[in-house]
């Protein structure tokens, strides 16, 4: 890329907004192996062309136009958060086709959130049980799913937990008292629970949507109600409802070794903020 290629690409990175600039100086940074995330002309004027192309490519996609709905009502999603959420989605598909996957997205949820001027702790390690992060101070679980059959008005968590016990539970006694021990554990762990959801538009499949989605703990909560005579099958599925009509189905899956939950009504959660590009 000749000099007057990158003088255009740095005119064009002073186009982009805060949010925007600074994640491509981070990302500029990153590619050239650099700690100096400070000089976005000094960093470009280092890159080789390989590694400009990728930068190039995001700058690209961040200038694309994004529809954006933040519910205004939303204790999560702030202006700062908002434009930092953007333009980390727009950032990912300037080097992706496919969705945020899970760690990405919770590298995303936590920049959002400490740009709206939270404090974030991120899990002692991956393998830390049920929570992900800390944000001033409440536990969250942040899950990403991008599976081909999300339902428009349910949601669905493919695994709440791994729980290879399953397999050794031969009564609806030991499946019952294992399961509410294990719901005791997770209550007592996340106090937010955070999914972000990937879609393409069926009569637009060059648009991809994004729906950010907190489920009411109290809706987990419901699983309390539940007595032995629930587990009676070797591989359970329970339709939990309470005062609202349905709260959501708990499967204990003997095949995997993990709790799903499964048709979670959309229309009891809070969709903070949805996204729609063109990808």
């Amino acid at each position: 890329m000749n000099s007057a290629a990158r003088e255009e690409l740095i005119d064009t990175i002073d186009q982009l907004d805060d949010h925007q600039a600074h994640l491509v100086q981070q990302v500029a940074a990153q590619i050239h192996g650099s700690l100096n995330v400070s000089d976005t002309y000094d960093l470009i004027t280092q890159c080789t062309d390989a590694q400009l192309r990728q930068i190039r490519n995001i700058v690209q996609s961040m200038l694309r136009p994004i529809a954006e709905f933040i519910d205004p009502n939303s204790n999560l999603i702030g202006s700062a958060f908002s434009a930092e959420f953007k333009a980390r989605l727009q950032a990912h598909h300037g080097t992706h086709t496919t969705p945020l996957d899970r760690l990405a997205f919770e590298n995303a949820l936590a920049a959002s959130c400490i740009a709206e001027g939270m404090t974030v702790e991120m899990a002692p390690s991956k393998t830390t049980r049920f929570w992900d992060l800390r944000v001033d101070g409440e536990q969250f679980s942040a899950k990403s799913t991008s599976a081909r059959d999300i339902k428009p008005h349910e949601l669905h968590i493919s695994k709440l937990s791994e729980a290879a016990w399953i397999q050794d539970c031969r009564s609806a006694r030991m499946r019952y008292e294992r399961t509410m021990g294990l719901f005791e554990e997770f209550l007592d762990a996340v106090q937010r629970w955070i999914v972000l959801r990937a879609f393409r538009l069926k009569n637009d499949p060059t648009m991809q949507v994004y729906e950010l989605v907190e489920i009411p703990m109290s809706l987990f909560a419901t699983v309390d109600q539940l007595n032995v005579q629930d587990f009676s099958s070797d591989a359970p599925r329970i339709d939990i409802h309470d005062d609202y009509g349905m709260a959501l189905q708990l499967c204990l899956d003997r095949s995997d070794s993990k709790i799903t939950i499964k048709k979670i009504p959309k229309d009891r959660c809070i969709v903070h903020g949805t996204w729609g590009l063109e990808v």
